[in-house]
């Protein structure tokens, strides 16, 4: 292979070191540098070399012996694509032209002309992470999960993130039709575009010195716009704060440490594991650390470097967490240049907890979990459930170890809460854990024994829930409020 074509090689498989790129579920690894190939043995190179060879003739072969008239251009880009489509996995992609890559820049920013929908390509659907909120996805109601049908008419299944978002976005006031599958119901949308520029960060003064702060993403001066706010909220008399990163979908690495390091004392924020090894961490300094009562509200639509934050700040005994478990995307995104093509987004590590708990599919629990309340589809299906569940009517208060009908019924209430439990007639651990967390939750006594007051409540709490039945506006920040200011 002449050196002209190694050299290209080289700089395909490179990554491209970028200070601060990321958008929606998206993480980026900004200064760190990742080295491929140097170890690899001669043997790999000249096997690498020859296959690189047929590959040339292979793509000679298809241009030439194709029916219809087919360039170079588009071979090469199929080939290159076609390298990430292999891997399976469900964050990597390859974008065809600078345009495509110049669009993710704009999504990184922050900036562009859409709807506001933050999605994924996931098992050959494109998927909704979370509606950025107060944007026409945002106030229509899109969930997170919503799966994309089609756009104006075109159907979307099959089709690659770079081939959908175009079709999203389009000039400042003009309507897209989007059609989305919502656990097998087809519901189609209006939206009307607009300029999505967003503050990714507001705050307000509760009641009670309490200060408010949602984070909407972690773009490149979210950390900066924390900052502001919060300082304006202390110097306003908050004396404790609630921080919001409900459908957060994501940001950058170096943002969601900077926010860290103004709220949590020193220590590791998040590690970062490639090929198995941990590589690196990323710390909080501790000297803008002071202590102060913090609840961090998360959600399933929370997702990526808004894990990164609950998983720091719980570790580290900065915040209690309080909603339902998050998205659980582990993973982070490195951007990749191809000379004279287009731009690849490859997944590129793992990130883990202070504590060094995965992640990836797996999420972080809250300490306290307060669902909110059903939609009516929704909620014809629970109460179809619930009316199956198990009697807890047995004259038994099971503690750890325990077996019995009261048990199995009050681990069917409790996963139907979203508690992460294995309904099987024994009060295990797990149960117990959950257990203590819904008596939290509800005012009760938090020691993990299924007393009769405690089943009467979880029963009555979750025929609520299947009923779609919940006198809080937002349950969620009803108890984060209830948490800071103590018993009344």
């Amino acid at each position: 292979m002449n050196p002209r074509k190694t050299k290209l090689v080289a700089r395909i498989i490179a990554i491209v070191t970028i200070a601060a790129m990321v958008i929606t579920s998206v993480t980026f690894l900004g200064s760190m540098y990742w080295s491929y190939g140097a170890s690899e043995g001669v043997s790999d190179e000249a096997y690498l070399d020859e296959r690189l060879e047929i590959l040339k003739l292979y793509i000679q072969s298809v241009e030439e012996k194709y029916k219809d008239d087919v360039d170079y251009e588009t071979l090469l880009d199929g080939a290159y694509a076609g390298v990430v489509d292999v891997l399976g996995d469900p964050y990597s992609s390859y974008y065809v032209s600078r345009d495509d890559g110049e669009n993710f820049a704009s999504d990184v920013l922050g900036t562009f002309s859409g709807v506001g929908l933050s999605l994924e390509e996931y098992d050959g659907d494109i998927r909704v992470v979370a509606a950025i909120p107060e944007t026409p996805a945002g106030r229509a109601g899109v969930m997170t999960g919503d799966v994309v049908e089609s756009v104006n008419g075109v159907s979307v299944r099959g089709k690659a993130m770079s081939e959908v978002i175009p079709l999203i976005r389009g000039e400042e006031g003009s309507r897209v039709v989007i059609v989305f599958d919502r656990a097998g119901r087809k519901i189609s949308i209006t939206l009307v575009r607009e300029q999505i520029h967003l503050s990714s960060v507001d705050g307000e003064l509760l009641d009670g010195g309490i200060g408010y702060i949602r984070i909407l993403s972690f773009d490149d001066d979210s950390d900066a716009e924390f900052g502001k706010i919060k300082k304006e909220l202390v110097a306003a008399g908050a004396t404790s704060l609630i921080i919001d990163v409900r459908n957060n979908p994501g940001g950058l690495v170096e943002t969601v440490v900077n926010v860290a390091e103004q709220l949590m004392p020193a220590g590791p924020v998040t590690y970062f594991r490639h090929k198995g090894n941990l590589v690196s961490v990323q710390k909080a300094s501790g000297k803008n650390y002071t202590k102060i009562p913090i609840v961090l509200l998360i959600n399933g639509g929370s997702a990526s470097a808004s894990e990164i934050l609950a998983g720091a700040l719980r570790d580290s005994g900065t915040a209690k967490l309080v909603g339902t478990n998050t998205y659980g995307k582990g993973v982070g995104q490195t951007m990749l240049e191809v000379p004279e093509g287009g731009v690849v987004k490859l997944s590129t590590f793992y990130f883990e907890t202070p504590d060094k708990h995965p992640v990836d599919k797996v999420g972080i629990s809250p300490d306290y979990h307060v669902p909110m309340s059903l939609s009516a589809e929704a909620s014809e299906k629970f109460l179809e459930r619930y009316a199956s569940f198990a009697p807890m009517i047995e004259k038994t208060k099971p503690g750890l170890g325990d077996t019995g009908l009261n048990v199995f019924g009050a681990q069917q209430r409790l996963s139907l809460l979203g508690y992460a439990v294995t309904v099987s007639g024994t009060m295990d651990e797990a149960t117990t854990v959950a257990v203590k967390r819904f008596q939290s939750a509800a005012g009760l006594h938090p020691y993990g024994v299924l007393d009769y007051g405690t089943m009467a409540r979880l029963d009555e709490t979750c025929a609520n829930y299947a009923a779609g039945i919940d006198s809080a506006e937002d349950p969620q920040l009803a108890k984060a409020i209830e948490l800071l200011r103590g018993p009344q």
